[in-house]
């Protein structure tokens, strides 16, 4: 009994000494600082050939070496390299082998991580999974699972670091459920975006978050950061801006997809504040965020890292000579020229996003002239680049289009059609992949303004096909390439219907076109305005031509009226005469 009191006395006078000084007889970890590192919408610039100029493109050789640096600084052990998404497509450099360049220079850079963005299902579940094998770093999305048994696409969606100190990190990714229709349908469709069915539910999704955090946490993790593609573009529901207010626990928050460069707080449902960042696009810049980690919590600060900031860095010599034996076996495909222009087309993202432009309208031209189609429309989303004045090699056209996608022919009503143009400008005056680039027709977008006094779509109206009002009840042939006829950037029209026409890749169509229009030399593209935009202010001065051709019933009508009164005149004027 005494022993039994005294191991009682000393079990307590222990816990108060533990309570009071708890640094005594616990270790204690020491404070620490550790780097994150993180990219996002590279889009295949991996970075220049060793004889060609960066432009402003940092590039793996010399992020290799920013890398190696901060890892000498802080230790291994202490430096994070995340990436957040839409990587392995964009570019010739990155589309020939279908990604896998990419991932080779990431392994080599020593990526620790990344999130799957929209377009790493450009090549197909399969090549990304064929991808996610071949890098030596998970590829994470948690909210991606099977719909056919609920399996999540990834093998691991989530991973945890040790500091020097033995501290937890942990990192989970997320990827937009615009993936739904912002990749090609026929992919996606086999998968829940973990937002509902129309892939909107915010809630749903900061459900799977929460439930990903505290799962991490009771494991053990200090610190837990989202790796998330999913933008902060105002047209969209889901944002990564929305999405923190609604969580707890989060300590840092890395984004991609609307390609901003951004280092904000934002406050969770806690009222705590969490740094939200992005490094823009196309390795323009490197995000590094510090953490001072202590046993009192952490302190975060964000950086942007420029071109300019880190174009002193030599190229790492191993990392580079991979880069130009790639660039070395693109160029034998890429380096045939197949024309010469003598103005720059215009293939600016903020231009085809929201208008028309000289290459949207070759391109457009070029496809009703391949299918005989009534009308082409095809989305703003699909044109990456500009061409500069001058010689058209034929890497530069699979930089304007550099999705593997084919030209079919549908059989639509005049309502569809309406109707996608109506869906395609609904974001007007702001940008959006599924803006209808348009051949055989024209249309009018309205603007008006809200109660804020912004611009804002109204309406699409004057709708002509042939130089007709369209017909609503008639049958038209829509030429289309196959990820809009899938229901692709939310054409849910044309979804379902059977082809009646094939046309091969919309890659060839136009390459083909730019060597028929250089037989004769240079070529200056000039096609006839197909759009028109008016604010509602302006419709009166305007002919009243709807969008359902109702305008032309009503002119048969009212003519049919005249020639019956004038006919009922005369005859009444001959009885009178008689």
């Amino acid at each position: 009994m005494k022993f039994l009191r005294k191991l009682t006395v000393v079990l307590i006078v222990a816990a108060l000494m533990l309570m009071l000084f708890p640094g005594l007889g616990v270790y204690a970890a020491s404070d620490e600082t550790v780097y994150i590192f993180h990219t996002n919408d590279i889009h295949g610039r991996a970075g220049a050939a060793s004889a060609d100029e960066d432009g402003g493109v940092i590039g793996y050789a010399r992020y290799k070496t920013v890398l190696d640096e901060a890892r000498t600084d802080v230790g291994a052990a202490n430096v994070i390299a995340l990436d957040a998404g839409d990587v392995t497509h964009g570019t010739n450099f990155a589309t020939l082998s279908k990604g896998e360049s990419m991932i080779k220079l990431m392994n080599k850079v020593g990526i620790d991580a990344m999130t799957s963005g929209n377009h790493e299902f450009n090549y197909g579940p399969d090549r990304l999974l064929e991808l996610e094998a071949m890098a030596n770093f998970p590829i994470m999305a948690a909210n991606i699972t099977k719909k056919a048994g609920g399996a999540s696409l990834f093998a691991q969606n989530e991973k945890v670091f040790t500091t020097a100190e033995g501290r937890k990190i942990a990192v989970f990714g997320l990827d937009t459920p615009e993936t739904m229709v912002k990749a090609d349908p026929k992919y996606t469709r086999p998968f829940d975006f973990g937002a509902g069915e129309d892939g909107k539910s915010l809630n749903a999704l900061a459900a799977i978050a929460q439930a990903k955090i505290n799962a991490l946490k009771a494991a053990g993790a200090d610190y837990v950061i989202l790796l998330a593609h999913l933008g902060v573009d105002t047209e969209s529901v889901i944002r990564s801006d929305l999405l923190i207010p609604k969580l707890s626990g989060l300590t840092l928050a890395i984004d991609g997809h609307s390609h901003t460069e951004m280092g904000k707080k934002i406050k969770d449902k806690d009222n705590h504040e969490v740094y939200l960042v992005q490094t823009g696009s196309h390795f323009a810049n490197i995000g590094k965020v510090t953490l001072v980690l202590t046993d009192s919590g952490v302190t975060p600060t964000v950086k942007l890292l420029s071109y300019d900031d880190v174009k002193g860095y030599a190229k790492d010599a191993a990392v580079q000579a991979d880069i130009d034996a790639f660039h070395a076996a693109n160029e034998v495909v890429l380096g045939e020229v197949i024309g010469k222009t003598k103005v720059e087309l215009d293939g600016e993202r903020d231009h085809v996003r929201a208008g028309e432009t000289n290459l949207t309208r070759l391109i457009s031209d070029a496809l009703l002239k391949e299918t005989g189609a009534d009308v082409v429309l095809s989305n703003g989303g699909n044109v990456r680049r500009s061409i500069p004045a001058g010689d058209i090699t034929m890497g530069v056209a699979l930089e304007v289009l550099p999705f593997e996608n084919t030209i079919i022919t549908l059989k639509v009503t005049g309502q569809d059609i309406v109707d996608a143009l109506t869906h395609g400008a609904g974001a007007y005056p702001g940008t959006a992949g599924g803006f209808p680039n348009v051949a055989g027709m024209k249309f009018t977008i309205v603007t008006t303004k809200n109660s804020e006094g912004e611009t804002v779509f109204k309406e699409v109206r004057d709708v002509l096909i042939g130089g007709k009002p369209v017909d609503l009840k008639a049958t038209y042939t829509l030429a289309t390439n196959d990820f809009l006829a899938g229901g692709g950037d939310g054409f849910v029209m044309f979804e379902g219907r059977d082809p009646v026409g094939y046309y091969g890749l919309m890659l060839d169509i136009f390459a083909n076109e730019i060597r028929e229009l250089s037989k004769g030399g240079a070529f200056d593209y000039v096609a006839e305005q197909r759009l028109k935009i008016v604010a509602d202010t302006d419709l009166e001065d305007m002919e009243d031509i709807t969008p359902t051709g109702e305008t032309t019933l009503y002119l048969l009508a009212g003519s049919l009226m005249l020639l019956m009164s004038a006919a009922l005149l005369l005859s009444r004027r001959k009885i009178e005469s008689k």
